[in-house]
């Protein structure tokens, strides 16, 4: 499971997600902003305590819990 930063699931974070499939990995990419994407840092964290963060937290959940126990974690920062 990959998680985006606090930008959302941007082309350069598909893109590494991709990158990662190609070696042969099976990558799921969270997309915690519901496909919003935004410029900069302080625009994201901006949506991100609009909604709350507890909110963007809560959101993975259901994205893991769909995949197997045996799963690695990565993200963004």
């Amino acid at each position: 499971m990959l998680f985006h930063h606090a930008q959302g699931l941007t082309p350069g974070v598909a893109a590494f997600a991709d990158e990662l499939r190609r070696a042969g990995h099976t990558v799921h990419a969270a997309d915690l902003y519901d496909g919003r994407t935004f410029a900069t840092l302080e625009e994201g964290l901006a949506y991100a305590a609009e909604i709350g963060f507890d909110e963007v937290t809560e959101r993975g959940v259901p994205a893991a819990e769909a995949l197997p126990a045996a799963l690695g974690d990565a993200g963004f920062s």
